[in-house]
């Protein structure tokens, strides 16, 4: 069982480095005249290729002044932009100055720079040859340095020279004009900004003077601050007035709750914190003990205890006056804080109305004021540029400019590189035809694929069957072909040596023979080993193919000739279901007549019994059962027989077919012997013993 599992996982053939090796070693001539063949076309073709030649010089591009490029005037201001190297190296690879350098050496006149195979004008003829030193003309700098190396290839060496010694010269008389020219463009536009921003600084100075006068504006930063501080003021006597208008509401509506109660007004705090009425209380207090001291000597009648009520009595009215005049005072006051409130809003209000107005003119004047800076500083930048540009107009631009190394002669072309190419040519030709030869190989050689598959399974390979060169048709002819080719007769005799050799270990005396599918061969090779079989030993071949019998057929046998079905159903005895072959020891028994339900009859004690017997009375039974993938029967004969053949079509037969039809034999127990590949189309000798040992 463990070997089952193994196998169902996904197997991939591999190729080793010694199948490589030994393959490469097996194709030497082959491998040797391919590459001959690549390696002479290229070196025809490398013959074939036109000399170029190189040459180089070398110049100093520094960085110098900076330029007045327009609008660029202003963008040197800012100090951005790429650097002047690769400005340079662009400019050099601009039509508009490599036509000065065709115009220079008359290259149009060049046959080199002029097409083969047409008529063209001087125009035409100008800008085909720009395109041309374009096309061959190479600039590069030297690490992070100002120098630049310029080279250009030719078929000419002298061509190559004049181009690479020419372009410096040029570039440097051609930069010198620029650079005149845009000194010249940038003093005329210098001067027109300077007219400019002289007007807008003047309109700048007037609109700042003019809002000044208009607003009447004195130090507006003092007159905000003291503005703020009114403001300030007045927002914090507001909230002292409103917290002592709300403390005196809160009392004045203690005292309407009282509603005229002395006793209950008497408890408000207010009222008992005010020192006439305490000391009135005082008094009223010590009034009171007094009276009730002279209750208890007089009666209500004496005139000293009416004299003490009539005391007592104005006391009492006296507090009442002086509670209704606190009330009254009370409500005035609330009057004059409400009164002093609206006056504190109104006051604010005109103040913030008065800050404002001050900051929206602080804001203007910071605006005009920022206006006329700005404008002056431009003005002053724009003016030292000026005076920049009429100094140095006139001095020298090229002065670090200069050619380090001029290009000399070349006296051997630098392309093409016959030895690097010769050597990468060989290199590639072996790489090639060893990779040509061997996807041949694999793409034509499924056999090896197989093997290597079945040794994955542990399975062994039996034998190779070689393809028969037959138009033929029916069984019989391919059959008589077979006998008549020596390949395919020795491959069957080399699959019987391999069954006999099987048998030493366990005894192989009936044999089922099935296939992966329907058109492998399996009647073919089945009559082939039963025949190779009878020259040893008595054999007898049976047709267990109870759906699509064709042994009876190849051996000229009359479809009524009873069989396999009709003995085991009882109706016809074995003898008269027997074919036997003359002069030789092989005796056939043909499956019968077709039947609807093969699996009643093979299912049946008597056919297990048949084998068994058979298997006394002949030397070698070969049953010949249906294929694996197409129905259960050779999963129900493999039962009853000593050993399975399983037959495979080795250009035909995909690997996930044979993966599962082993799979299927194996679940089902069947003593697989081992896989015998059909139809090969070269069929290799190996050492028997090792080729048929048993799996582990």
């Amino acid at each position: 069982m463990a070997t089952v599992e193994q196998g169902r996982k996904t197997e991939e053939i591999s190729f080793d480095i010694a199948d490589l090796f030994a393959f490469l070693w097996q194709q030497k001539f082959r491998l040797i005249f391919t590459s001959a063949i690549i390696v002479v076309a290229a070196g025809y073709y490398i013959s074939t290729l036109p000399k170029i030649y190189s040459a180089t010089s070398t110049l100093l591009l520094g960085s110098g002044e900076s330029s007045f490029a327009l609008p660029g005037a202003l963008s040197n201001f800012s100090g951005g932009g790429r650097s002047k190297m690769d400005t340079y190296l662009e400019f050099i690879r601009t039509r508009q100055f490599l036509g000065n350098i065709v115009d220079n050496l008359s290259l149009t006149y060049d046959a080199e720079f002029r097409p083969k195979d047409k008529q063209i004008n001087d125009e035409e003829a100008r800008n085909y040859a720009i395109g041309e030193i374009l096309k061959n003309l190479t600039l590069s700098k030297v690490g992070g340095t100002d120098l630049l190396k310029v080279t250009y290839n030719s078929m000419s060496p002298k061509t190559a020279m004049d181009v690479a010694n020419q372009l410096g010269p040029a570039f440097f008389e051609y930069h010198a004009q620029m650079n005149k020219q845009k000194a010249d463009d940038a003093s005329v536009w210098l001067n027109s900004q300077l007219a400019e921003l002289q007007n807008k600084l003047s309109a700048s100075e007037t609109a700042l003077q003019k809002y000044i006068e208009d607003n009447q504006i004195i130090a507006a930063n003092s007159q905000i601050e003291l503005v703020k501080a009114e403001v300030s003021a007045l927002l914090t006597e507001k909230l002292i007035s409103e917290k002592a208008l709300a403390e005196v509401k809160s009392t004045l509506n203690q005292i309407q709750l009282a509603n005229g109660d002395a006793k209950t007004l008497m408890r408000v705090p207010w009222i008992m914190n005010n020192p006439m009425v305490e000391s009135l209380r005082n008094t009223i207090l010590a009034k009171e003990q007094a009276f009730t001291e002279l209750s208890k000597r007089y009666q209500y009648k004496h005139h000293k205890f009416i004299a003490a009520q009539a005391a007592l009595k104005d006391l009492n009215n006296e507090r009442n006056a002086l509670l209704e005049r606190l009330t009254a005072g009370l409500k005035q006051n609330i009057a004059t804080l409400e009164r002093r409130l609206v006056s504190l809003q109104t006051q604010s209000d005109t103040a913030k109305k008065q800050y404002s107005e001050l900051g929206r003119h602080e804001m203007q004047l910071t605006r005009l004021r920022r206006e006329l800076e700005a404008t002056q500083k431009l003005y002053e930048v724009f003016v030292s540029r000026l005076q920049e540009t009429e100094v140095l107009k006139d001095l020298d631009k090229n002065k670090e400019f200069a050619i380090v190394d001029s290009a000399t002669l070349p006296l051997y072309p630098s392309k093409p590189r016959v030895v690097m190419l010769m050597a990468v040519t060989i290199l590639m030709a072996i790489i090639f035809s060893a990779g040509f030869w061997l996807i041949l190989h694999l793409i034509s050689d499924r056999q090896t694929r197989l093997r290597q598959l079945l040794r994955k399974l542990d399975v062994a390979v039996l034998a190779e069957i070689p393809k028969l060169k037959t138009n033929a048709k029916t069984v019989a002819k391919v059959i008589d072909t077979g006998h008549t080719d020596y390949g395919f007769a020795e491959a069957i005799r080399t699959l019987r040596t391999s069954v006999l050799v099987r048998a030493d270990e366990t005894d192989n005396r009936t044999i089922a023979l099935t296939s992966v599918k329907n058109g492998d061969g399996k009647t073919t090779l089945g009559i082939c080993l039963a025949q190779s079989f009878a020259k040893l030993e008595k054999t007898i071949l049976v047709d267990s193919d109870l759906r699509q019998p064709s042994i009876a057929a190849a051996f000229g046998l009359d479809k009524a000739q009873p069989g396999l079905s009709s003995f085991i159903s009882g109706k016809i005895p074995f003898s008269q279901c027997l074919y036997r072959q003359p002069d030789t020891q092989l005796n056939v028994l043909p499956s019968g007549a077709i039947q609807a339900d093969p699996m009643i009859y093979l299912s049946k004690p008597r056919f297990a019994q048949l084998l068994k017997k058979l298997g006394v009375v002949y030397e070698r039974v070969v049953v010949e059962v249906p294929s694996v993938s197409v129905v259960s029967d050779a999963l129900v004969i493999s039962k009853f027989v000593d050993g399975v053949i399983l037959i495979c079509d080795a250009e035909q037969t995909q690997n996930d077919s044979l993966i599962e039809a082993v799979h299927r034999l194996r679940e089902a127990g069947a003593p697989l012997l081992g896989v015998v590949l059909n139809k090969v189309k070269r069929v290799r000798h190996h050492n028997i013993a090792a080729k048929t040992a048993r799996p582990k």
